[in-house]
């Protein structure tokens, strides 16, 4: 009998697509709007000290020798800043493992995960690859989210697992506290036992947070990360939750999770709050104007935003208008083939400059312009 992998392969991961990332040709400079990355470099007087802290770094660690493996200092200074203690705070490789170790600590047959859908991808595809089910119960048509709605899914189908993302990807929409509490009470044992997980990786851009609300639900825990505020290279991811909620999950992380450069980037950045303000601040007031200019723009349905990207709908297919971008340098995440997403674009607010290059590129392939 001849090998044949398909034998191997679980059926369940043999029938997902791995996810994928465009990648523009290197031919030209690109307006990369696709990622919801910070546009701004670290400040002049930061990047020499990120510099010399790296360097240090490397001078002063035995690269032969593995991380601090529970990033202790790292740990230390998030819960500073968080207002929490170190025993309540996980670091991990992005906030994409810290979405899979959770999926890992509640896996079973036949267990269920649940969010609101159309969301960010990987909570659904995180918990297929490990077997789970998937309930994906539909926002509004607006994409606001429908608390009765939704907690009425749950009693139906309890699940043990639940992402809210807050503000939402890809839609930008932070919904009330008072529905996502409604939630968080409802799997507290009024109803299901569950996991809430607030995903708050934009919640520099909302200013909202439920990081006070811990002491009140043993069953919430909250995500950020550092990528959507000027440290996508790193990968660094931050779970918050009760000590105990953090203790288990803690027991399915991999050794050295985060590596030693990443820990230490991570420190120097934490030391210039005033930084991260101050790029958030101003990227908050570029997403305003550029929600304002696209209203004006006719054949576009603009959907309100309280991250760091904005989501449009085009009446011509979104294919086509996500074509005419990417022609004139402009990349964007092209949402077309997503249900409930038809025709749909989302993109992240760039620098001024950057902002001004999309607006002008959109009017042009819309036949508004040059």
């Amino acid at each position: 009998m001849s090998f044949d992998l398909r034998r191997i392969i679980r059926p369940e991961v043999a029938a997902l697509r791995a996810y994928h990332v465009e990648a523009p040709p290197g031919d030209r400079p690109w307006v990369k709007l696709d990622a919801n990355e910070s546009p701004f470099a670290l400040g002049s007087a930061m990047r020499e000290e990120l510099a010399a802290e790296l360097a240090k770094a490397l001078a002063g660690v035995e690269l032969h020798r593995y991380p601090d493996p529970e990033a202790r200092e790292l740990r230390r200074l998030l819960a500073r800043d968080l207002g929490v203690t170190p025993e309540q705070v996980l670091a991990t490789n992005g906030s994409d493992e810290a979405i899979q170790m959770l999926l890992t600590a509640v896996a079973g047959p036949g267990v269920t995960v649940a969010a609101p859908v159309p969301t960010f991808v990987m909570y659904e595809l995180s918990a297929r690859v490990l077997g789970l089910r998937f309930l994906g119960v539909p926002l509004s048509d607006g994409f606001d989210l429908d608390a009765a709605q939704f907690c009425a899914a749950l009693k139906v189908v309890p699940p043990r697992l639940v992402f809210l993302a807050w503000p939402n990807n890809p839609t930008g929409r932070l919904y009330d506290v008072a529905a996502v509490e409604e939630i968080v009470r409802l799997c507290n044992g009024q109803g299901c036992e569950a996991l809430v997980v607030v995903d708050e990786a934009y919640t520099h851009y909302a200013g909202q947070t439920f990081l006070p609300k811990l002491g009140q639900y043993p069953n919430l825990v909250i995500l950020r990360t550092l990528s959507k505020i000027g440290l996508a290279g790193i990968r660094l991811g931050i779970l918050v939750a009760n000590a105990a909620v953090v203790e288990e999950v803690n027991k399915v992380r991999l050794p050295y999770n985060v590596n030693s450069l990443s820990q230490a980037a991570a420190r120097v950045v934490l030391g210039h709050p005033e930084v991260v303000k101050s790029h958030a601040s101003a990227v908050v007031r570029e997403r305003d104007r550029v929600l304002s200019r696209l209203r004006e723009v006719p054949g576009l349905t603009v959907y309100p935003s309280q991250a760091n990207f904005v989501l449009i709908r085009t009446a011509r297919p979104g294919d086509e208008v996500f074509r005419g971008l990417f022609e004139r340098g402009i990349l964007v995440r092209n949402f077309s083939r997503t249900p409930s997403l038809a025709d749909c674009l989302r993109v992240t607010i760039g620098t001024p400059e950057e902002n001004e290059a999309f607006l002008s590129a959109l009017s042009a392939v819309l036949g508004h312009g040059r």
